[in-house]
């Protein structure tokens, strides 16, 4: 079974219990901040709590330490975001397959932009294909250079194609819109394809793509 690490930030984290799904041990979850408190509200057991912590008050940072077995205090005034100690934590003490961050998306532009470019970050580069970010409508997934096959998610009509670089001979089958081998000299975002079956097939030889499924 897939082991997975899930990282909920202090951003829109609705839905959660859905998101997270039944709780396992090859699982394990990391609140961040103000994510922490979500995740206990939502009944979720929590293995690890990071941040600053300037979101909450004393009362319900005691809270947390009371309920979690370990939680990371960091100063108010450092060179990583709470997010970005998150991950790396993660990177450093799990060794799982699939990284899941939540609470990215939504909330100010900038903040949301900076999530979303993380993983390009040379240190957290190795762990890029490995990252999706969710929310209740979207899920965002990394890719390198290869040939894939993605599965529809339930209830996600679209899927996007968000070069973050240039690209080299993308090919999409069975897709709304196919492609037979474009290439891209700029970062372009081909939004709001749709599946005609059941999986798409993409390929491509140079180049960062982000794959998001999404729904209204």
């Amino acid at each position: 079974m897939t082991s997975e690490a899930i990282i909920v930030s202090g951003g829109e984290t609705d839905n959660l219990i859905k998101l997270i799904g039944v709780q396992r041990e090859n699982q394990k979850i990391v609140g961040v901040d103000g994510g922490a408190i979500r995740l206990l509200e939502a009944g979720i057991s929590v293995d690890v709590a990071i941040g600053d912590f300037d979101s909450i008050s004393k009362e319900q940072l005691e809270n947390l330490k009371m309920r979690i077995p370990k939680v990371i205090e960091l100063p108010a005034e450092k060179d990583l975001t709470d997010t970005e100690a998150a991950l790396e934590f993660v990177s450093e003490h799990y060794q799982v397959d699939v990284i899941k961050m939540l609470g990215l998306l939504g909330g100010r532009v900038d903040h949301m932009m900076s999530n979303i470019w993380l993983a390009y970050q040379p240190k957290y580069r190795p762990l890029l294909t490995r990252i999706q970010i969710l929310d209740r409508n979207n899920t965002l997934s990394y890719f390198e250079p290869g040939k894939y096959e993605i599965s529809k998610e339930e209830n996600k009509k679209y899927i996007s194609f968000i070069g973050m670089t240039p690209i080299k001979n993308l090919k999409l089958v069975h897709a709304k819109y196919p492609l037979q081998g474009d290439d891209f000299t700029y970062p372009i975002a081909l939004v709001s394809n749709e599946f005609l079956e059941n999986t798409i097939e993409f390929s491509f030889d140079e180049g960062i793509m982000a794959v998001i499924q999404s729904k209204d």
